[in-house]
């Protein structure tokens, strides 16, 4: 069955309110161990559809044959009544099906040997995954829309495990890179998580200044991506500057994809603008409650679940970047940050917020002893007011959602 029949049947369902989605990916990734290596590819296509008749309904299937007799199935079935928000319109050029990737890189000796000289010898590569990947997806509509567009990504994970007399650490990292292979910051990494908590040393530090790794700020940032799309904010959030007014946070996937997961193309969107909340994030049912334009923010985790209002390409900005350098070289007494190594807890109903992590000991801008395990815990609201500065640039780490991350100066905190 074409997809053209399957919007016939749509139309029959739900006049003027459908939509047909339709994805198809391919990869190729390479396994390694010291000993072992394995190739795999794999192939996905996906097709859903959403309509309203007057409920919100939703089927999703691996076939245009087996969507068609989904359809049927799940309009009968019992829902409430959901109000069809403003479908997007327009069309787009349809970019070619995304043939067989090319194998991705094989690094594994190249990071194992970054990994041994940066740990001096206590910490070893133990697997390395790189998968390179790339998708088409497709979204048409009853108003006439018909978008596609494509991507590609170089995904994967790193382990490794540190020794140190007859104590062992254990790390796995993910990683994503949009341009070359970034081996030196994921080899870094690496030995941070696997040597450091190895030290068995507590902070000397009771408060001062704290100074976040790029992994480290972008869970925080993960951790406030739901204000951005609340219909309500917590009363902390809504009653004054949450940052320093030369900081924004911005969210931007126009350089991933030029629409979203409902059709509804990509923007700029500054939801903290220059300290204080700015725009909220919207996709097309959130836009109809709340009498605004979507903003592009329909993200489809998969073909098999329906889209989601969220974030899709979150950052920091500011005025004034300062380089990680002199980041570290400005900070008098205080703790950096490397790793987490629980996840962040982020109340943000009641504005507190723990991190655990691992990390080093500075004093007048030089690391000084390691820090095997350490926390911060306190009012979100006081963090982000003492954020002082932070690095230009970001790199970017699924948390599902992109999220950036960049080097970040707090001024004043207190670690246990």
């Amino acid at each position: 069955m074409t997809e053209q029949r399957i919007a016939s049947l749509l139309e029959a369902q739900a006049p003027g309110a459908w939509e047909l989605y339709q994805k198809e990916g391919a990869s190729r990734e390479i396994t390694r161990t010291a000993n072992q290596s394995c190739e795999t590819s794999r192939k996905e296509e996906g097709f859903a559809a959403r309509w309203w008749d007057p409920a919100l309904r939703f089927a999703a299937a691996s076939s245009a044959a087996g969507l068609a007799r989904l359809i049927p199935l799940a309009a009968g079935a019992p829902a409430a009544p959901g109000p069809v928000p403003r479908l997007p319109t327009g069309r787009s050029d349809r970019p070619p099906s995304p043939g067989p990737p090319e194998a991705p890189p094989d690094l594994f000796e190249e990071l194992a040997r970054l990994v041994s000289a940066e740990s001096r010898g206590e910490a070893v590569l133990s697997e390395l995954s790189v998968r390179r990947g790339r998708s088409l997806e497709r979204v048409r509509n009853a108003p006439g829309l018909d978008v596609s567009w494509s991507a590609k990504a170089l995904t994967g994970f790193a382990a490794a495990v540190g020794r140190r007399g007859g104590r062992a650490c254990e790390a796995r990292v993910p990683f994503r890179w949009e341009g070359e292979p970034a081996l030196p910051a994921l080899a870094r990494r690496l030995c941070d998580r696997t040597t450091l908590p190895l030290s068995e040393r507590a902070t000397a530090v009771e408060r001062g200044e704290w100074l976040l790794d790029v992994s480290v700020t972008a869970a925080v940032l993960s951790g406030l991506a739901p204000l951005f799309t609340a219909d309500a904010h917590p009363r902390w959030a809504a009653r004054g500057a949450l940052l320093p007014p030369e900081i924004s946070i911005v969210d931007d996937a126009t350089s991933e994809a030029p629409f979203d997961g409902e059709g509804t193309p990509s923007r700029r969107v500054l939801v903290v603008d220059r300290g204080t909340l700015g725009e909220p994030l919207h996709d097309l049912s959130s836009a109809r409650r709340a009498g605004a334009r979507p903003t592009g923010h329909g993200v489809r985790r998969s073909y098999r679940t329906p889209p989601v209002r969220a974030a899709r390409r979150l950052f920091f900005e500011t005025q004034r970047p300062v380089s990680p350098r002199d980041l570290l070289a400005s900070v008098k007494r205080g703790v950096f940050a490397s790793a987490l190594i629980a996840p962040l807890a982020c109340d943000l109903e009641n504005d507190r917020y723990e991190a655990q992590f691992t990390g080093v000991t500075v004093v007048a801008g030089r690391a000084q002893s390691p820090v095997a395990a350490a926390r911060a815990r306190g009012r979100l609201s006081e963090l982000l007011r003492r954020v002082a500065a932070l690095s230009p640039g970001e790199e970017f780490f699924p948390m599902p959602d992109l999220v950036g991350g960049a080097t970040l100066l707090v001024d004043r905190v207190s670690f246990e």
